[in-house]
């Protein structure tokens, strides 16, 4: 039975705890030990550059590499099923002294052939595994001057993860095994001679060598009955959770928003925002999973025309319906995975709309301090996202967000409520939220990140939902 966790108390140590629930159902991995999957889930690329010594003979001696590993991973596994992982390559540039002292004795032309030793490391919290991957580098021929490439090829065999929340993939140090490739005529090899021992290469240090990171969510057990896991607020009350459940704080996520206002044109984007105290909550009987956090968002000034021809600027600021007493708003949503196998976001927010600092003109206009949403907007959002990574979520394109009329806005008797209300009150309005989980990309140099690891840079508002509605769906 895993151990029950309020959200409140987890720390980062829990991802350690992971070993909980893995006790139970074995270890972190296995090989061929599991059921394979019903279907093939949607795959990504994955790819990770290192930087290796190899300790060649003298007079040789270490050379330093840099090997290029590539692969696909499922975006998503579940507990009990086999998770592929396909088109595992890795590529490296053999400098030419090397490569020739693998031909025979005074030849300046040939090819090299051989094995490569690159095994897998998977890893959730202080837990580890190593999967063994067999490579195989086909004849090729050394180029007339430079460095030969050298590309290994191999198969992965099946791997079956027992346990929930975020796997990752490291690659490691090589070990080659090459040789010249026999010309058709040269005598045949002397029995029971032995071949050279392979070359065990060591990772340079302060370096990163995460391949990708795959989201495990359990498998509904026999029998159990879907449960709908409660919101937000609920998730993070000092009540112990329901049996079964298992909770993984998150990383650090950065939060960008982008909502627009039909009635007025206006386009409102947010400075980025964190979402904190943020867990990863599953049900380990049913298979449901959901997300909770919290997040605080800052006031931003935008501009519009007021009735499509009043020059008009305000700061808006988005607020949790108690807005009296508190800017923290809580952030939830249960996760689905839709037909194409993606893992997807479902919540409702509410949140109060506040103006404030309007200008008419450039004249400035007082609305007073309780200049708000007579009701809470109701965000309905949904898209892809993946807790430990990313995610792009929308309200929906064609039915938007209802944006009510305002309350209580105006100053020293003047009332500026129903000026407000006709300019913006009304259906169409759309939101767009995008989230980064900053320990989704390793990689010590950020450029080197996969695409849509990292926020956009800025200047470029809309770039991520740019980018996800241009994504197969």
């Amino acid at each position: 039975m895993p151990r029950r966790l309020r959200p409140r108390s987890v720390t980062v140590t829990a991802l350690a705890a992971a070993g909980l629930l893995s006790a139970a159902n074995g270890a972190l991995t296995g090989v061929g030990s599991a059921a394979p999957a019903p279907a093939a889930p949607p795959e990504k690329d994955a790819t990770a550059s290192v930087s290796v010594t190899c300790p060649f003979a003298d007079p040789l001696g270490p050379r330093r590499l840099t090997v290029a590993t590539s692969a696909t991973l499922p975006v998503q596994a579940k507990t009990g099923t086999s998770a592929t992982i396909g088109k595992y390559s890795a590529q490296f540039s053999l400098p030419r002294d090397v490569a020739l002292s693998l031909l025979p004795a005074g030849a300046t032309a040939g090819s090299l052939q051989g094995a490569v030793q690159l095994d897998l490391a998977v890893h959730q919290g202080e837990r580890s595994d190593r999967i063994p991957v067999p490579l195989t580098v086909a004849p090729t021929p050394l180029p007339e001057t430079g460095d030969v490439t050298l590309t290994a090829t191999g198969t992965v065999p099946e791997i079956a993860i027992n346990t929930v929340g975020a796997v990752s993939f490291d690659v490691t140090a090589p070990k080659l095994a090459l040789a010249a490739v026999p010309a058709p005529d040269a005598p045949a090899a002397t029995e029971g001679a032995q071949p050279a021992p392979p070359i065990a290469c060591t990772l340079d240090p302060d370096q990163k060598a995460t391949l990708g990171t795959v989201l495990v969510q359990p498998t509904a057990r026999p029998g159990a009955e879907p449960k709908p896991g409660p919101g937000a607020a609920a998730a993070l009350q000092d009540e112990p959770p329901p049996p079964n459940e298992y909770t993984v704080p998150l990383g650090l996520i950065t939060i960008m928003t982008r909502s627009t206002v039909a009635r007025l044109g206006a386009t409102v984007v947010a400075d980025p925002a964190l979402l904190v105290n943020a867990f990863f909550t599953v049900d380990i009987d049913t298979g449901a999973s959901r997300v909770s956090g919290s997040a605080v968002f800052k006031p931003v000034t935008t501009s519009f025309l007021g009735f499509g021809f009043v020059p008009v600027t305000a700061t808006v600021e988005f607020l949790p319906v108690d807005w009296q007493n508190s800017k923290m708003i809580e952030v939830g949503g249960g996760l689905f995975t839709d037909d194409e196998g993606y893992t997807n976001l479902r919540t409702e927010l509410k949140v109060m709309g506040k103006l404030s600092g309007a200008k008419i003109n450039g004249v400035p206009l007082e609305l007073g301090p309780g200049c708000v949403t007579k009701e809470p907007v109701s965000l309905e959002i949904t898209g892809r996202y993946d807790p430990f990574t990313t995610g792009h979520v929308r309200t929906d394109p064609v039915k938007g967000f209802y944006l009510p009329p305002f309350r209580d806005c105006g100053f020293a008797g003047q009332d500026l409520t129903p000026l407000l209300s006709g300019m913006s009150t009304g259906w169409g309005n759309q939101a767009f939220i995008d989230t980064y989980n900053l320990n989704g990309c390793t990689e010590p140099d950020h450029t080197n990140c996969p695409p849509d690891t990292l926020p956009p840079p800025p200047g470029s508002e809309g770039a991520a939902a740019k980018k996800a509605a241009a994504k197969p769906r």
